[in-house]
């Protein structure tokens, strides 16, 4: 695992993997069609993944993190803005309805749906949970508030609007970011949802 042969054989596994996924869905995937693109063999696949689903729920974790990262050099409440930013970002192209598909798939394979769940949904979950802890404790946002519940308030309206097919566009972008000062900042209200002066 740990020789660059081996390294560059699964970055090439699942870079493929990927690159298929932008023309066909979970369920039409084949793992000899990624074996083909990846110039490998079938065996060399199963060596590090032991089933279809979770060579695609590695592949969408590798692309995932690298396109959603969470900022750590500006205070936890730009932080969360910019992370939910490239989200929405990642998640109204092919990255969004590759989601849709391992959720629907998941439902008539629960082991799918649960190891999505443990390997990245909790991660992903784990690491905005104490960004926001960080900022309650940099006092920006109110102490009242359970941190994983405003995960799930902030992640909800994603998959749903994902889940139904509505757009995740630069509108639904800056009210989300809003959302992060209206429901959670330490400040009376958001300067950004104050009105302006009348003309």
């Amino acid at each position: 695992m740990g020789r660059p042969r081996d390294l560059e054989s699964r970055r090439s596994i699942l870079s493929a993997t990927m690159s298929l996924l932008q023309t066909m869905s979970v369920g039409d995937l084949a793992i000899e069609a990624v074996a083909r693109e990846a110039r490998v063999s079938k065996a060399t696949i199963y060596r590090w993944w032991d089933s279809k689903g979770a060579l695609v729920i590695d592949a969408f974790m590798e692309s995932h993190f690298s396109n959603t990262p969470m900022p750590t050099a500006v205070d936890p409440r730009t932080a969360l803005k910019r992370h939910l930013t490239s989200l929405v970002q990642y998640f109204s192209g092919r990255a969004g309805k590759l989601v849709v598909q391992i959720l629907c798939e998941g439902h008539d394979n629960n082991a799918l749906l649960a190891e999505f769940n443990e390997r990245f949904a909790k991660n992903r979950r784990r690491l905005v949970q104490e960004t926001f802890q960080r900022g309650q404790q940099e006092g920006l946002f109110r102490p009242d508030v359970d941190p994983a519940w405003a995960v799930e308030m902030l992640y909800s309206p994603i998959y749903r609007r994902l889940i139904f097919g509505q757009p995740l566009d630069e509108e639904f972008i800056q009210l989300l970011c809003k959302s992060v000062d209206s429901l959670f900042s330490t400040e009376p209200k958001s300067k950004a949802l104050r009105p302006g002066p009348k003309k």
